[in-house]
Parts: C-alpha cells; sequence; structure tokens
C-alpha cells in the first residue's frame, strides 16, 4: 500500500474518532401475564421532602428500603419486578436476550426514589418509598396509596403478552372537602445496564426529545432541565433503551448525576387544580428493548429518532439492511460481513482501479521527479512547473492515488457506527469466534503482561495481511537512502499501528477489515500485473 493510501486511510480513523466526540400505534395484546411474589424486611421512616437541602434530598433518594414486597411479572418479552415501596419498578430484564442462562437484566434500580413510576411532591411527603397497597388483575398490577383526607395515589400498570412496551396511568384523587393544586415529579428510565465498552467508548447516554429537538447526556455536573413540549425521555446503552412517553404534556425533563456518577432522569408534571373528589390521570408508556427502528416504529414513531448512527447514519442504515439481507441467505452473521465487504469492494472497484493505476504510474515516473527536484532544487517555481509539464506528459494525476481513497471513508465510519450498534452481532458466533460484538479471544493456558490470559487473532492476521501488502507494494519500486527508510519504516509500523487500533475492536469489524485488506491486495496484484503490460 502507498504512502498515500495508508494517510488516507490514517485520516479516516481520525475522522472517525472526532465524530464520536461530536454530539446528536399502540395495538395491545390483551393475553393474561403470570405472576410470582417474594417478600424482603423491614419498612423505613419518612422524611419531609419539601423543605430538605439539595445534599440531603440526594442523600435520601439514595436510600434503601428497609422492607418492600415485590411482585414478579412475566410476559414473552419481559420479565418485570415491581415493588410496593413506592409502587414502582425495580428491575426489567429482557426474555429474548439470555446472560449467563437467564434473561438479561436491562434497567435494576436499587433505591425506590430512582425507580421507574417513583412519584414526589412537595405537597405529600415519602410518595416514592411508603407502602402501597397492590391489587392484581387480569394483565394489570395496580399500586394504590391513602392520605387521609388529602390524596388517594393510583397506579395502574397494564401489560400485553408480546409487546415491547407496558402502559401505566398514575391517578391522583382529591378525598379533601376543599378544592386544592398538586403537582410532582415521576422518575423516567434509570439503573440502565453498562454495555460493554469499545477502545475505551462508553456507550451510556440519556437523551430526551424537547421541542422536536434531541437532548443528549453523556456525563452532567449536577441537575439540568429542559422545558417545553416533552415528547419522551430515555436512557439507552449500546444496544438497548428504555424510553418513557407521556401522553399529558409534562413541564419539564430533568437530568442529575448520582453519586455513583450514574445520569437520573425525571419528568415534572404541570400544576393541576382538582376539586373535592375530582380525579386527575396521567398516561405513559414504557418501551423496553433493541435499538431498533423496526420495533420502536411500531410503537410510536416519535421514539425511532433514538437511533442514531452518528454523521453517516443515513449510510449506516442501508449498509446494515444489506448485511441483514445476506444473513437471511447464509443464516450466519460471519459470513454475512464477508459478502457486505465483497459487495462494498465491487461497487468502489472503479476507484480502487483508478487509484492504484495512479500509483502505479507514479511509481514510473519516480526517477524523472528525481532528476527534476536536483536539477531545480534552488529553484521552487521552475521545479513546480517542470512537474506539472511531467505530470501533463505521461497523464498523470498526483492526487489520483488519494482521493478516491478518502472517498472510501464515509463508508468505513457509517460500517462502524452501523457494527458496534448492531444488537444481532452480540452473542453471534463464527468460526472460533463466540461473539462478534466483542473482541475475539481465545483463552491461553498462561498469561502474558498486558495482553492477559487470552489473544485476540483476527487483528493479528490483520497486521500480517497489511505487512505483505505493504511489502508486495513497494517491492517493485526502487528506492534509495531515505525514501528506502520510509518505507521500511511504514512496511512494519503502519501494519502494527493499526493493529493496536483494532485490538479490542468487536471481531466484526476487524473481520470486515482483514477481509477488505485481503481483497485490496488481490486488486492491487491484479493491477500492478496489468499496468505493468501495457
Amino acid at each position: 500500500m502507498e504512502k498515500r493510501l495508508i494517510i488516507a486511510l490514517a485520516l479516516s480513523f481520525l475522522v472517525l474518532f472526532g465524530f464520536q466526540k461530536i454530539g446528536k400505534k399502540n395495538a395491545p395484546i390483551q393475553q393474561t401475564p403470570t405472576y410470582a411474589t417474594t417478600q424482603s424486611q423491614s419498612r423505613g421512616t419518612s422524611v419531609p421532602e419539601a423543605a430538605t437541602a439539595p445534599s440531603r434530598a440526594l442523600a435520601r433518594e439514595e436510600e434503601k428500603p428497609a422492607d418492600e414486597n415485590q411482585t414478579r411479572i412475566n410476559t414473552e418479552k419481559f420479565q418485570l419486578t415491581f415493588s410496593d415501596a413506592g409502587g414502582t419498578l425495580k428491575e426489567l430484564a429482557l426474555v429474548e436476550y439470555v446472560e449467563e442462562g437467564a434473561p438479561e437484566v436491562l434497567l435494576s434500580v436499587e433505591y425506590p426514589a430512582q425507580r421507574p413510576f417513583a412519584l414526589r411532591s412537595a405537597l405529600v411527603e415519602g410518595l416514592d418509598r411508603k407502602a402501597y397497597q397492590m391489587i392484581r388483575g387480569d394483565g394489570f398490577l395496580e399500586y394504590r396509596l391513602v392520605e387521609e383526607d388529602w390524596l388517594e395515589v393510583t397506579k395502574r400498570f397494564t401489560f400485553h403478552k408480546t409487546a415491547d412496551y407496558i402502559e401505566a396511568a398514575i391517578s391522583i384523587k382529591n378525598i379533601s372537602p376543599r378544592r386544592t393544586a398538586f403537582a410532582y415529579t415521576i422518575s423516567g428510565p434509570n439503573g440502565i445496564k453498562q454495555t460493554s465498552k469499545v477502545s475505551g467508548r462508553n456507550f451510556t447516554e440519556a437523551d430526551a426529545l424537547v421541542d422536536g429537538k434531541m437532548w443528549k447526556a453523556k456525563s452532567l455536573k449536577g441537575q439540568q432541565e429542559r422545558e417545553g413540549i416533552i415528547s419522551w425521555v430515555a436512557l439507552k446503552n449500546r444496544y438497548f433503551t428504555a424510553i418513557m412517553k407521556p401522553f399529558n404534556a409534562p413541564r419539564a425533563v430533568i437530568f442529575k448525576e448520582t453519586k455513583k456518577k450514574k445520569i437520573v432522569t425525571t419528568l415534572t408534571s404541570r400544576t393541576f387544580s382538582l376539586n373535592a373528589g375530582e380525579t386527575s390521570t396521567d398516561t405513559y408508556l414504557f418501551y423496553a428493548g433493541p435499538l431498533s427502528e423496526a420495533r420502536l416504529g411500531a410503537v410510536n414513531e416519535e421514539l425511532k429518532q433514538i437511533v442514531d448512527y452518528g454523521f453517516f447514519g443515513g449510510i449506516s442504515k442501508k449498509l446494515l439492511l444489506v448485511l441483514r439481507f445476506f444473513h437471511k441467505i447464509v443464516k450466519n452473521w460471519g459470513l454475512a460481513i464477508i459478502l457486505l465487504t465483497l459487495l462494498i469492494n465491487a461497487i468502489l472497484f472503479p476507484l480502487t482501479m483508478k487509484s492504484f493505476t495512479s500509483m502505479h504510474q507514479m511509481k514510473k515516473i519516480q526517477p524523472h521527479m528525481q532528476k527534476l527536484k536536483e536539477l531545480h532544487k534552488d529553484n521552487p517555481q521552475k521545479l513546480n512547473k517542470e512537474m506539472m509539464a511531467l505530470y501533463k506528459t505521461y497523464n498523470v494525476n498526483p492526487l489520483g492515488g488519494c482521493l478516491p481513497m478518502l472517498l472510501q471513508m464515509p463508508i468505513f465510519i457509517s460500517l462502524y457506527q452501523g457494527l458496534i450498534r448492531s444488537v444481532e452481532l452480540k452473542g453471534a458466533g463464527f468460526l472460533w469466534i463466540k461473539d462478534l460484538a466483542q473482541p475475539d479471544g481465545v483463552p491461553m493456558p498462561f498469561g502474558l503482561p498486558v495482553i492477559g490470559n487470552s489473544i485476540n487473532i483476527l487483528p493479528l492476521l490483520m497486521v500480517v495481511a497489511m505487512f505483505f501488502q505493504q511489502k508486495f507494494s513497494q517491492g517493485s519500486t526502487p528506492a534509495t537512502g531515505d525514501q528506502a527508510s520510509q518505507q521500511k519504516m511504514m512496511m512494519f509500523m503502519f501494519p502494527l499501528f493499526f493493529g493496536f487500533l483494532f485490538y479490542k475492536m468487536p471481531s466484526g469489524l476487524v473481520l470486515y477489515w482483514l477481509t477488505n485488506t485481503i481483497l485490496m491486495s488481490s486488486e492491487q496484484a491484479w493491477i500492478s500485473k496489468r499496468s505493468s503490460a501495457e
């Protein structure tokens, strides 16, 4: 591979990691879910929340319940654990995805005040941790709390056997003899599981759609609030998301950071007035599942906006569509990645041919260029004029070997962004690879410094392939002095550089780049032989 190609690829990685830092119908099926109830220990005391200082309030939010009764709901999509401490959702696991022999836990919140659907109000203390009375029914679970001569709070959760969401209705009834004004905050999706990092990148993020615009937060200092039309609030990781969509417009959405550096989401209701005996009900939809536009769109079109593949997202989506098409044919994600790589190389072959042909032509005129440099070393203007005449005489474009490679940058960046978020690759095997979404670590009988007890084979194969590609591309080029030293450095350093970059990347991406390197080497060999014969 020529120096221009290496520079182009290096630039692609700089752009890739630069973009990472820049931040963007309900049809319920009513069937009866199954239930199981468990009992835990003692109940805590109440602390008035209206007059609590911020630090003390945060400390109380992170108190464990001394006693709670838990109820488990099983559907075809979820394994849900509810608690009577605040009448909240304590844990949610996805039945479709298995981890260590059990449904993969997506949400798990230790503290009642931070659990989804926990209520707080300056007018009623303890709404987020008092014991609610539970009522079970056909396809629903209801929690009720009565504040004598004041308010009755009811939370009714409705489940659908095969749906990716649950529904919640929060009812506030004025049981006092007087008219009263009331407002509350409700905890949104919290406690999402942190998925594996890629090159040190953490994918956990809080998102909200406010006034039709996305608000994203990966880390916070203190608390941030946005007012407006709140369409939904969500937490997401690398593959999954949990989204709360209100159907009665709240006043604001709040993101804040806990002591453990986790983001907590909250919605603030508008203030509403209730006459004696009057009830106000707010409804919410709660989606939990993969970051799939098809699955999200089937629930609500607005939810699809949370799927974000970065700057070249449109290309990413098209590449993933093709990848899924190939998977339907071969039934293996590793083979599908190889077929996608073949297709991309076939489409870009005219650019590749132009690039390598230009490189080969540049090799041919290297002796003439060297003579011109020696002849006009003291006259840069004359040298440039003679060089341009030389390019014209031999019909050579000095940028021809670089620009076609730069045009491939959006392809690689798009595929990178798509594959690292593709839940289909999670747990998918290929040859010795157990999980295409993770490095292909092969256990060793001994440990090594830095590397550890396993070694990633694919990146090493990629380094070897790139080394031979370098050696082949430079083999027919006569070079002396500094030029020879530069070529020797490139032959060793660049494969090692890319091997270092790819070593901890998901094996699906490395498989793509390894296949691409082999194909590019083959194409370069064919083009070089063809050009030499002319």
